[in-house]
Parts: structure tokens; C-alpha cells; sequence
């Protein structure tokens, strides 16, 4: 299974879609470019190779946000039920313009919370940096845990708790107080999320950390090279997809600022 990303950002951008000639010139040239959401599908991908995924499964994208998870699983398991779930509707047209677009036949979103759903024996359900946003006694671990069938797999990948910087932390002043109203759930380093899939019911089958320095420069090059204006980031785009892939090769799991645990439903 090959997974391959980005395929819906030229119909799901509000920018890509005034400019469509435009886009697909820069898509071809500089690829996905949203550096946090292409750092965060080189781990999704490197994850999902550790788990048997059946070809026909059910599988579900809680928070799916703009579906390009979702639209990578369906183009590498054409057999399989994709499901894309997420409480904003604006997200879920996006995605839906994506599948009317891509001719994509076997994703079905939904615009709803997990528990009022009819979904069931699910062989999979990942969400991936959503549950910062949440409330640590909302995050719908139980649900998850009803909803998927006896040796199923849930994967939750969020920034941990604590975060190391490199570059003055006052360049970054305007993403910090993004972060101090939306991470309500930025509470668990590795430790603490590996205990709360245990204490849910779940063995724990992976945990490790992710994104170290250079995965970080990487995307504090990009922040900056984005706010001097299109020609910076141009330039810093491609610099930091190769600090990403750096890090992803030399990184060692002794700390990271992002963590990830996979766990499995007992059969």
C-alpha cells in the first residue's frame, strides 16, 4: 500500500480554487503546501505501515478537516469504506467537493459527533492533531472503543505537552495565542496518553515521540518565510519538506514535540 498526499488541497483551498490554471502549475512544482499538514502525513504514513490494514475494511478519519487522509486512504485501498467525519460543515463541503471532484467512490463523510453515528466494527479510526482542540474529558475514547471491532486499531497523534523552540519565541507570538484558545487539549506528553488508552481499554501497541529539531526548523522556516509573502514562501517551501525528511531519518524517540500512540481493541 503506497499512500500518497495532497491530491485534494487544489479543490479544498479557498486560494487554489480561484486560481486553478495557477494552482496546478504550483502543485506540480512545489507539491503540498502546508508544511504542519505534510510534516504530519510523513508520520501518519510511516504509522500506518505497522498495521494490517485489510483491503475491504471500514475505516473511519475522526476530524477529518479537509480529507486528504481520508482521500490518500481511498486512492491506496479502492475496496475499502472510508468514512470522514467532522463537526464543521464548511470542512465537510470542502471534502465533498474533493470526492464529487476526484470521482472518488468509497468515502462517505459525516457531519456529526462519533457516538451519534451509526458507524460499527470499524477495522481502524485515526484522528490526527484534533484532540489538542478538545477538552481532555471530551475526547471520545470511549466511543472510539465501542465503535471498533475486537482486535481493531485506534491511532491518536497530538503536540505534546511540552514544546521546544528555536528561534526567538517572539517571532511566533501571533501562533501562540492561536494556541492558547485552541489547544484546550494540549495536557499529554507520551506517558500520559500511552496511560489513557489503558485506562480505556485499549493495549497499547506503538508509542513514540516525533518531530525534533530539525522537523521544527523546518516548520518555523516555513512560518516565517509565509508571513514575508509569497516569494518567501516559495523559497522556504522546499527548504523545510527536506528538514522534515531529515528528521524523520536521524530522530531518535527520546522526545519530540509531537507524540503518537496506537492502540488495539482486545479481541
Amino acid at each position: 500500500m503506497e499512500l500518497t498526499f495532497g491530491q485534494g488541497q487544489v479543490f479544498t483551498s479557498e486560494r487554489l480554487n480561484k486560481y486553478p490554471i495557477l494552482a496546478s502549475i504550483f502543485r506540480k512544482t512545489f507539491g503540498y503546501s502546508n508544511v504542519g499538514n505534510y510534516a504530519r502525513f510523513t508520520i501518519f504514513k510511516k504509522l500506518v505501515k505497522g498495521i494490517e490494514l485489510p483491503e475491504t475494511g471500514n475505516f473511519l478519519d475522526l476530524g477529518t478537516g479537509y480529507g486528504e487522509y481520508a482521500l490518500s486512504l481511498a486512492s491506496a485501498l479502492p475496496k475499502a469504506k472510508i468514512h470522514a467525519l467532522d463537526i464543521d460543515q464548511s470542512r465537510i463541503n470542502a471534502v465533498q467537493s474533493a470526492i464529487e471532484s476526484l470521482t472518488v467512490e468509497n468515502i462517505k463523510t459525516h457531519r456529526i459527533k462519533i457516538e451519534y453515528t451509526d458507524l460499527e466494527m470499524l477495522d481502524f479510526i485515526f484522528t490526527i492533531d484534533v484532540f489538542e482542540h478538545i477538552a481532555p474529558e471530551e475526547m471520545p475514547f470511549s466511543e472510539c472503543y465501542k465503535k471498533l471491532k475486537p482486535g481493531g486499531y485506534f491511532l491518536v497523534k497530538i503536540p505534546s505537552k511540552i514544546q521546544r523552540t528555536i528561534f526567538p519565541e517572539r517571532l511566533f507570538e501571533e501562533h501562540h495565542e492561536w494556541l492558547e484558545d485552541e489547544h484546550i487539549g494540549q495536557v499529554y506528553e507520551l506517558e500520559g496518553l500511552s496511560q489513557r488508552f489503558k485506562d480505556e481499554g485499549f493495549n497499547v501497541i506503538h508509542a513514540s515521540y516525533s518531530d525534533g529539531w530539525l522537523s521544527r526548523l523546518g516548520w518555523e522556516t516555513a512560518y516565517l518565510g509565509k508571513k514575508i509573502g509569497i516569494l518567501g514562501q516559495l523559497i522556504t517551501l522546499p527548504l523545510a519538506k527536506i528538514m522534515i525528511h531529515l528528521d524523520r531519518i536521524i530522530h531518535h524517540n527520546k522526545w519530540g514535540n509531537a507524540i503518537q500512540v496506537i492502540g488495539q481493541k482486545p479481541l
